[in-house]
C-alpha cells in the first residue's frame, strides 16, 4: 500500500508540474489579431503575418450572430502554409454590406501547442478591392456609413487638424475607427518629431527624422536609440551647436541647442512620432502589439496626449499611458520597490511639472508583474476608455481599473516614441545593475552626469534589443 501511495503521489506530481509547464508556455504565446477585409464586390480576406513556429491557422466566422461557444461558425478553415508571409482565408463568395458584423475566433498551432484568439469582431465600414486596395478612391467615408447602431456610441472623432469640431457622424460602438498596420510609414497620417525633449520630463535624447532611428521594416514600425557623438563625432555633445533643420516645433529652444561648460547637448538620438495633426479622437478601445525596448534607462513613450489634456493654469500635466515597463532589466528604489522591466502599467498619468521636487502618480498605476521581463516578447497591450474609467488589459488579460476625474475628458492624439532618462521616470538613488542612478532629478547638470556614467549604461544596450517595435494599432469606439 505504501508502495501504491508513493506512485500515485508521483503521478499527481508529474501531472503538476506539466500542467504548470503547458500553462508557462501559455502565458509566452499569444495569437496576433487577424486583419480583416471585407472585399469588393464580394468575398472577405482575413490573415495573420507569418512567424517562425506557426505550423497552422483556422478561422472560425459568423456574420451578424455572435459566438458563445467553441463552434466551428459559418465559416471554419485551416490553413496550412502561409502565403507571401502571411496565413490568409479568402474567398470570393461572401456578400458583405455596411454594418454587418464578423464574429470570429482563430486557433494557432504555434511550436506544436494550440492557442485560441476568442471573442473577436469586426464591423463593416470600409471595402477592399481583391488587390489590397480600398475601395472607393481609399475608404468609405463616415459620414456616408449607413446608420445601423442599436445605441450610440460614446466615442467621438475630430475632424483632422481640429481639436474641437467634431465629425458630424454616427458611430456605432464596436466600431474600428483607426487601424494601422505599418505596411509603410504614412506621413499625412504620422507626425515624426524633430525636436529637443521638453516638459514634463525632459528625456535625455534628440528626436529626429532619420532612417536610422525610425523606419518600417517587414510591417513593423521599428525605433531605435543611437548615440548623439556617434552620428556627428567624438565629444561633439560637449563643444558644440546643433540646429535640427527639420525640426517640427515653433519654440526656438525646441530647435536649436549650445553645449557649454556642464552644459551638453543630449547624448542620444531617437525617434517619437504622432497623429496630431491627423487623428485626434474621446474615448475608445485601444489595442496595440509590441515589443518594448531594454536597456539601461530606456523606456517606451506609448500614450494618448493632448495639449489641452491639463486645466487652465495649472501646473498639472496629463497624459494617458497605454503602456509603460522600464528598461532596466533590474531596478530597485532605496525603499527597496522593485521598479525594473518585470512590471508593466498603464491608465491616467499625471505629473506636477512646476513642483521643486518633480513627482507623479506613476507607481500608483494599474500594474502587472511577469516573472520574465516585458521586452522578452511582443505583448498586446489593450487600454479601454470610458468616461470616469480607464480598464488595462495585457495578452487579453485584465489587471487594473482606474476611475478617471473629468479633466481627462477631452480629445487626444497618439504618440509613439522611445525615450532616455529624464526628470520624472526614475527615482533618486535607485540602483540599476549594481550601480546607483547616475543623477539627480532636481539637479542642474543632470544630463551631464548621465552622460559621464555611459561606460555603466552603455553596457546592457550592448547587449540587448534596444529597440521599440510597434505591429500595429488599432482603435475601436466604446
Amino acid at each position: 500500500m505504501k508502495i501504491l501511495f508513493m506512485t500515485n503521489c508521483f503521478i499527481v506530481i508529474i501531472i503538476s508540474l506539466f500542467s504548470i509547464a503547458i500553462q508557462e508556455n501559455l502565458a509566452q504565446y499569444v495569437p496576433p489579431t487577424p486583419s480583416v477585409e471585407p472585399l469588393y464586390p464580394v468575398g472577405l480576406r482575413m490573415s495573420i503575418a507569418d512567424e517562425a513556429g506557426i505550423s497552422l491557422v483556422a478561422y472560425h466566422v459568423k456574420f451578424n450572430d455572435d459566438f458563445y461557444s467553441l463552434e466551428a461558425g459559418t465559416i471554419a478553415r485551416d490553413i496550412i502554409k502561409p502565403r507571401n508571409g502571411y496565413w490568409v482565408y479568402e474567398d470570393r463568395s461572401t456578400r458583405l454590406k455596411l454594418g454587418d458584423i464578423i464574429y470570429y475566433w482563430i486557433h494557432v498551432v504555434y511550436n506544436g501547442l494550440g492557442y485560441n484568439l476568442l471573442d473577436q469582431k469586426h464591423v463593416v465600414n470600409e471595402f477592399y478591392n481583391y488587390d489590397g486596395s480600398p475601395h472607393s478612391n481609399g475608404k468609405i467615408s463616415l459620414e456616408n456609413k449607413i446608420d445601423t447602431c442599436i445605441a450610440s456610441s460614446q466615442t467621438k472623432i475630430f475632424e483632422s487638424n481640429s481639436k474641437n469640431q467634431l465629425l458630424n457622424t454616427r458611430i456605432c460602438p464596436g466600431q474600428l475607427i483607426f487601424e494601422e498596420n505599418f505596411d509603410s510609414l504614412n506621413t499625412t497620417r504620422w507626425t515624426i518629431l524633430e525636436r529637443f525633449a521638453g516638459p514634463p520630463s525632459y528625456e535625455f535624447v534628440i528626436y529626429m527624422n532619420n532612417i536610422e532611428n525610425v523606419k518600417i521594416k517587414d510591417g513593423i514600425l521599428h525605433i531605435e536609440p543611437t548615440l548623439t557623438n556617434e552620428k556627428y563625432g567624438p565629444d561633439f555633445i560637449r563643444t558644440n551647436n546643433l540646429t535640427l533643420e527639420k525640426c517640427t516645433e515653433m519654440i526656438e529652444n525646441e530647435c536649436k541647442r549650445f553645449a557649454f561648460g556642464s552644459y551638453i547637448l543630449p547624448p542620444v538620438i531617437s525617434g517619437r512620432l504622432n497623429t496630431k495633426s491627423s487623428f485626434n479622437f474621446q474615448y475608445g478601445r485601444i489595442q496595440i502589439r509590441a515589443k518594448l525596448p531594454r536597456g539601461d534607462w530606456l523606456f517606451p513613450l506609448i500614450t494618448l496626449e493632448s495639449t489641452d489634456m491639463c486645466t487652465k493654469n495649472s501646473s498639472i500635466y496629463c497624459d494617458i499611458i497605454i503602456v509603460h515597463s522600464n528598461g532596466n532589466s533590474v531596478l530597485m528604489s532605496q525603499d527597496g520597490n522593485d521598479l525594473s522591466g518585470h512590471f508593466l502599467l498603464g491608465g491616467a498619468h499625471a505629473t506636477d511639472i512646476n513642483s521643486h521636487v518633480p513627482h507623479d502618480n506613476k507607481l500608483n498605476l494599474p500594474k502587472k508583474k511577469s516573472e520574465t521581463l516585458w521586452s522578452d516578447e511582443y505583448h498586446v497591450y489593450d487600454l479601454e476608455w470610458k468616461p470616469n474609467q480607464i480598464i488595462v488589459k495585457v495578452d487579453g488579460v485584465e489587471y487594473g481599473q482606474q476611475n478617471v476625474p473629468g479633466l481627462y475628458d477631452i480629445p487626444v492624439y497618439i504618440n509613439i516614441g522611445l525615450a532616455v532618462g529624464g526628470h520624472t521616470i526614475f527615482p533618486d538613488n535607485c540602483i540599476s545593475n549594481n550601480y546607483v542612478k547616475p543623477w539627480r532629478n532636481v539637479g542642474s547638470k543632470a544630463l551631464y552626469h548621465f552622460h559621464l556614467a555611459e561606460k555603466d549604461w552603455i553596457k546592457s544596450w550592448r547587449v540587448s534589443d534596444t529597440g521599440l517595435h510597434v505591429d500595429y494599432i488599432k482603435i475601436w469606439a466604446v
